[in-house]
């Protein structure tokens, strides 16, 4: 039996960035799986800069490497560091797994001298990256030409060189972290009484300082404060009342929940998406449909309920399910 041998380079440490170290996780956990049913095997070396993966890119004996960086570098960093490991390996298969959470990405310079470009989060039109979004990605660039959001200067992403934007595909997404795994994996308790009608406990970034991504998320929250009259919210209006929120009141919360509503964060796919999914509750967030991601969750009226990106109808459809329980279950 001949074996493919992958060098997979990353940060697998939930202390240093639990998204890495999620996005890295199923390789461990199924390593016997992948071994026997692909023959894959695969070695690991932590790795935090680029410096660093350069350094471990100097082993001869594999086939494929997988690279999964730090997203604190710069592009010119990256680019460099790409170009280097390319030459030093002309004819292995090299995966770049690209760390940042927004649909955009930085590192699009580094695409001539990889195979595959992944993304936890992409746009389905990759053609669309080879254009220039305001502030790097399609959200930003919505924002800030459709409600008029001062994003000032704020920028992640880059244009994919023309003709390799073919290169950037998909790849797991955080719901593959250890967390999720042993969630899915205990017992089903008692049901929970859902006595909060909409959860929506969120950061907003320094109190000091909201920039666009606060911003957008008080406006959510906004958004949802002429429900309260009627329904019981758990919401955080403000910076600083997020940050009195410990995570065993917000576990505590979510799974007493009817609706959990989730705005975007610095990228559309937030923990909270698949967190409302594991406790039962009815997920209703802005639109998904521009975005491919995995495991995908969102499929508009069946598995989630998409809103406006501007929340123009956001009242409108938590008022129709919280006095339509029977529809709303249909969709948990």
């Amino acid at each position: 039996m001949i074996f493919m041998r992958a060098l997979l380079i990353g940060n697998s440490k939930n202390k240093l960035d639990n998204i890495a170290a999620a996005q890295l996780y199923p390789f461990f956990l199924y390593r016997r799986q992948l071994r026997r049913r692909t023959c894959l095997e695969f070695k690991h070396i932590q790795a935090y800069t680029f410096s660093d993966i350069c350094d471990a890119c100097t082993k001869k004996n594999v086939d494929v490497i997988i690279i999964r960086p730090d997203w604190r570098e710069d592009s010119e960093t990256a680019e460099r560091s790409l170009q280097y490991i390319r030459k030093h390996n002309p004819y292995k298969k090299i995966i770049f797994l690209d760390p940042f959470d927004q649909t955009s990405s930085r590192y699009f310079s580094i695409l001539p001298y990889v195979n595959q470009f992944l993304k936890y989060q992409r746009l389905k039109d990759v053609k669309q990256y080879t254009r220039p979004f305001v502030g790097g990605s399609f959200l930003t660039d919505y924002l800030a030409n459709e409600l008029n959001y001062d994003l000032n200067n704020w920028h992640v992403g880059s244009p994919a060189p023309e003709g390799y934007e073919s290169r950037i595909g998909t790849y797991w997404n955080f719901a593959t972290s250890q967390g999720f795994y042993k969630l899915f994996r205990k017992p089903a308790r008692h049901t929970v009484v859902k006595d909060i009608d909409i959860f929506c406990r969120l950061s907003f970034g320094p109190p000091e300082q909201v920039e666009w991504y606060g911003q957008y998320r008080l406006a959510a929250v906004q958004a949802l404060i002429p429900l309260e009259a009627q329904y019981k919210l758990a919401v955080d209006r403000s910076p600083e009342g997020a940050r009195s929120i410990s995570s065993k009141q917000y576990l505590d919360e979510i799974q007493r929940s009817r609706i959990v509503f989730s705005p975007f964060g610095w990228g559309e796919v937030t923990w909270r998406d698949y967190e409302a999914a594991c406790h039962g509750c009815l997920l209703i967030k802005p639109s998904v449909d521009h975005i491919d991601t995995q495991p995908n969750i969102f499929y508009p009226g069946k598995t989630y309920v998409p809103v406006r990106w501007d929340f123009q109808d956001l009242e409108e459809k938590c008022r129709y399910y919280l006095e339509n329980p029977d529809e709303a279950q249909q969709i948990v």
